[in-house]
């Protein structure tokens, strides 16, 4: 089996991957005074065992070791302003999670972190949930010794919660919680209730997909595809999955209505579009009918809004969604959405 063959978030394909010209070594996460860098080293067959390390730029020296044992997982050093702490994200058989080091001579000196705050839970969750996978993220470091991270748990069951923990470090100090706050419903958190028979994969694949481009190496990666501030996803699609596109709009009252919007696997793209409303349950559940005024007749049950026929633009930013034509893209409609309905 090839390298690229088992490269699969669930059933996500992922097929990024950079290499450097020695084939298994990539050195990425330079730190701001080019000094340091992080090097991952993988194998070429299974199970890809290979290494973390800081090294050492101007000699390629291992300067301290973060996994002997890495087996080829989203990973990233996200360094001080100052470059001498680096918080060292990684995949592990849990979920992800963080270690902080600081700089301490030549080399460095690892920090046991604070018990990190548990977010809240959904009122639909019960604690007891079996498969709940935990992501604590360094974000960014705020100042020389203040560090920023994401406590993300997610649930088939449920969905999300997440805290945003600032932690402080001090040379010769144990590190404190410094300030916790738990995140705004978002769309990412409605995105994860919508029902899985929608996907090739469960909504929590296509999630990761997003955040990373499908890359490991997530200093290489500059994903755009999550806003939300202004409520908009996008995904590329692979062999089993077209691309797709989320939206979410509000009621007046501010309950959600999600509009996914995807494509043909081997043809057009965004001529399906779907909304989903928020159930007694928590879950998001797909509204029959048409949300389009006067469009009713262009409605179908299984192929959703334009039975198919049509084209969808949905806003990265606003209210409106555009409806091209497939072949001409001449502009057909425009819906607004109004918290109570969408209007031409």
């Amino acid at each position: 089996m090839t390298l690229q063959a088992i490269r699969v978030l669930g059933s996500v394909a992922i097929c990024y991957l950079a290499v450097t010209v020695e084939g298994h070594e990539i050195i990425t996460c330079k730190s701001p005074d080019k000094k340091f860098g992080l090097r991952c080293v993988y194998a070429d067959s299974q199970p890809y065992n290979g290494e973390t390390t800081i090294i050492d730029l101007a000699t390629h020296q291992n300067i301290f070791s973060l996994n002997t044992n890495w087996t080829l997982g989203e990973v990233k050093l996200v360094w001080s302003p100052d470059s001498q702490c680096a918080a060292y994200f990684a995949e592990n058989a849990n979920g992800y999670s963080t270690r902080v080091f600081l700089r301490n001579g030549s080399s460095f000196k690892e920090m046991a972190l604070p018990e990190l705050p548990t977010p809240k839970l959904p009122a639909s969750a019960t604690g007891s949930e079996p498969d709940t996978n935990t992501r604590v993220e360094a974000l960014r470091w705020t100042g020389a010794n203040d560090l920023l991270l994401e406590k993300e748990l997610i649930n088939p069951a449920w969905g999300r919660t997440a805290l945003t923990i600032t932690l402080g470090f001090n040379q010769g100090k144990p590190s404190t919680v410094q300030n916790a706050e738990q995140e705004k419903v978002s769309i990412i958190d409605y995105f994860l209730l919508l029902p899985a028979n929608n996907f090739e994969a469960p909504p929590s694949a296509w999630l990761r997909k997003m955040r990373t481009n499908g890359e490991f190496f997530l200093c290489d990666s500059k994903p755009n595809n999550i806003d939300e501030k202004n409520g908009y996803m996008s995904c590329a699609g692979d062999g089993a999955q077209a691309s797709f596109e989320v939206a979410l709009f509000r009621h007046r009252d501010g309950r959600p209505l999600i509009a996914l919007c995807s494509g043909e696997l081997e043809g057009d793209d965004s001529v399906f579009l779907t909304f989903f409303e928020q159930g007694t349950e928590g879950k998001m559940q797909e509204i029959k009918h048409s949300m389009f005024t006067g469009s009713e007749k262009n409605f179908d049950a299984e192929m959703g809004e334009g039975k198919g026929n049509w084209r969808f633009v949905l806003p990265r930013e606003g209210k409106t969604i555009t409806v091209r034509a497939p072949k001409s893209k001449k502009v057909l409609h425009k819906f607004t959405w109004d918290g109570d309905k969408f209007k031409e």
